[in-house]
């Protein structure tokens, strides 16, 4: 599973698994210094990094993928695209909490003591994380094309394959397909596929005609059998292939020209291994 619903909301497991670690992190910080009287600084210390850390990821992001952003600067601030390097905020994060800590040997074991716990709290689901992905290949279930004919997605192995779950009603689905459109034109080395949930020929005909869409490989999952089969629970999902036909890697939500580019790298250098 990449992604579970939570009521009206889906979220990514990757990104459940780092609130977790930080809501741990708050809540035994919170616990240790609930009788000290400089809890409200050593609280509000642990927010400033949270701040500084997401800050520091996401600007590790925009620099590394600088060239994208040229094209769209409001793309800069637009964090729905996912575009963040977590290990950098990670260090971020820490450097603000020593840095404060500093001297303080009571506040740096409050810390110590919620990031050990913090890390063994999420080892398990990351680890499980990536013993699943591991063994995700492309999907078995069948597609179908606008003809109504049949196709095994596993056809598509020989080439980095990215795979779109979107629906014509889907707001983000909506925004994203000029981005992608533009990426299956400019790397024909890699196989985009675009499966529609749920919706007819004519609704789905209607949307490519009236956006003037030029989309190849655009097929059918009536019953959401792929989807389901991937893994994704929430519209638009994007599955990132090895030429092996592995998963290399997968985005719930809006994908942006540097966040595509930076999964497209990925898939890429994968292949060539």
């Amino acid at each position: 599973m990449l992604s579970i619903s939570i009521g009206p909301f889906v979220i990514a497991i990757s990104q459940l698994i780092i609130l977790l670690g930080l809501g741990v992190f708050w809540g035994l910080t919170y616990l240790q210094t609930r009788k000290q009287p400089q809890q409200k600084a050593i609280l509000d210390t642990v927010f400033k990094a949270f701040v500084v850390g997401f800050i520091v990821a996401r600007l590790m992001f925009v620099l590394t993928m600088w060239d994208a952003y040229q094209e769209n600067w409001w793309q800069l601030i637009n964090i729905s695209d996912g575009g963040f390097m977590p290990s950098y905020g990670w260090v971020a994060g820490a450097l603000v909490l020593a840095l404060y800590a500093r001297g303080k040997k009571a506040v740096l074991k409050t810390y110590f003591i919620a990031a050990i716990v913090a890390l063994l709290t999420i080892m398990v689901p990351t680890f499980a994380a990536s013993i699943y992905k591991a063994g995700v290949e492309l999907p078995q279930s069948a597609v179908y094309n606008l003809r109504g004919k049949e196709v095994d997605l596993q056809s598509f192995k020989g080439k980095p394959v990215v795979i779109n779950f979107w629906a014509s009603w889907c707001p983000p689905c909506r925004k994203e397909m000029p981005v992608l459109q533009a990426a299956q034109k400019n790397n024909p080395n890699i196989a985009f596929v675009f499966v529609n949930q749920g919706e007819d020929l004519f609704t789905v005909q209607k949307f490519i005609n009236a956006e003037q869409l030029d989309l190849r490989n655009v097929f059918f999952d009536q019953n959401s059998n792929v989807s389901r089969e991937s893994g994704a629970a929430g519209l638009p999902t994007t599955l990132f292939y090895s030429s092996d036909g592995k998963l290399v890697t997968s985005h719930m939500g809006e994908l942006s020209h540097a966040s595509l580019r930076y999964y497209m790298q990925a898939i890429n250098q994968q292949s060539a291994q």
